[in-house]
């Protein structure tokens, strides 16, 4: 297969698609004189305690390892996989929305990172388009090559939130594919595509067993 049909292939797919430290004060009861005013004759459990303590080291938090953007000098390190929000596990129009955006955040982590396991987690093996993506994403991520770039930038989401026979529904996304790079192990820039314009993507997801699910990801009007 020849680079462009390659990438036109690919560009049709892609289309588609935190120490918390808890101080804890102590109060110490301060021994008084006995009744002709001699002083107590010892320290209080308290502030053994309290000397206690300060003698022992307090452990040093491990450094969270230092997140470094994929470039043209070397692939990224230490990406950030997003967090799923609290609201995106709730069977509602708003818990769908949020569910949507935190997959396309998913998206954009495994294009970085050539990480597929989260995305895969979230989604069906039954989407063709998002199969193609990862196999792209996949095989560019091996063999000491990378990628700078991918993913998408959202605009905007919406939904008429009507449950169709299969028990899905339809989420519209529109978006704009970002520019990406592929780069050869050896550092040579293999091959890039533009910016494109903004579309619309249809995301389809179904909630089962407590939790949304993308089923399917497409362009608008060739689903």
């Amino acid at each position: 297969m020849n680079r462009r049909t390659k990438f036109d292939t690919f560009t049709r797919a892609r289309s588609s698609v935190f120490a918390l430290l808890t101080v804890t004060a102590l109060g110490l009861t301060a021994c008084g004189g006995d009744a002709e005013g001699e002083p107590g004759s010892s320290a209080s459990p308290a502030t053994s305690a309290v000397a206690s303590e300060a003698a022992t080291p307090t452990p040093t938090p491990s450094a969270t390892p230092e997140y470094k953007p994929a470039s043209a000098e070397g692939p990224a390190e230490n990406v950030p996989l997003p967090k799923m929000p609290k609201k995106a596990k709730e069977e509602s129009e708003e818990g769908l929305q949020t569910f949507t955006l935190y997959w396309y955040d998913v998206l954009n982590y495994t294009y970085e990172s050539g990480d597929l396991a989260p995305l895969e987690a979230i989604t069906a093996e039954s989407c063709r388009r998002c199969g193609e993506v990862g196999k792209i994403i996949s095989d560019w991520n091996s063999e000491g090559r990378w990628m700078v770039g991918g993913g998408v930038k959202i605009h905007g989401t919406g939904t008429d939130y009507v449950k169709d026979a299969d028990g899905a529904y339809q989420m519209a996304v529109q978006l704009t594919p970002l520019e990406v790079q592929y780069f050869q192990a050896d550092g040579a820039l293999h091959a890039e595509e533009p910016k494109q314009d903004a579309g619309l993507d249809i995301l389809v997801a179904r909630y089962e067993n407590g939790a949304w699910e993308t089923l399917n990801v497409g362009v608008a009007g060739e689903m």
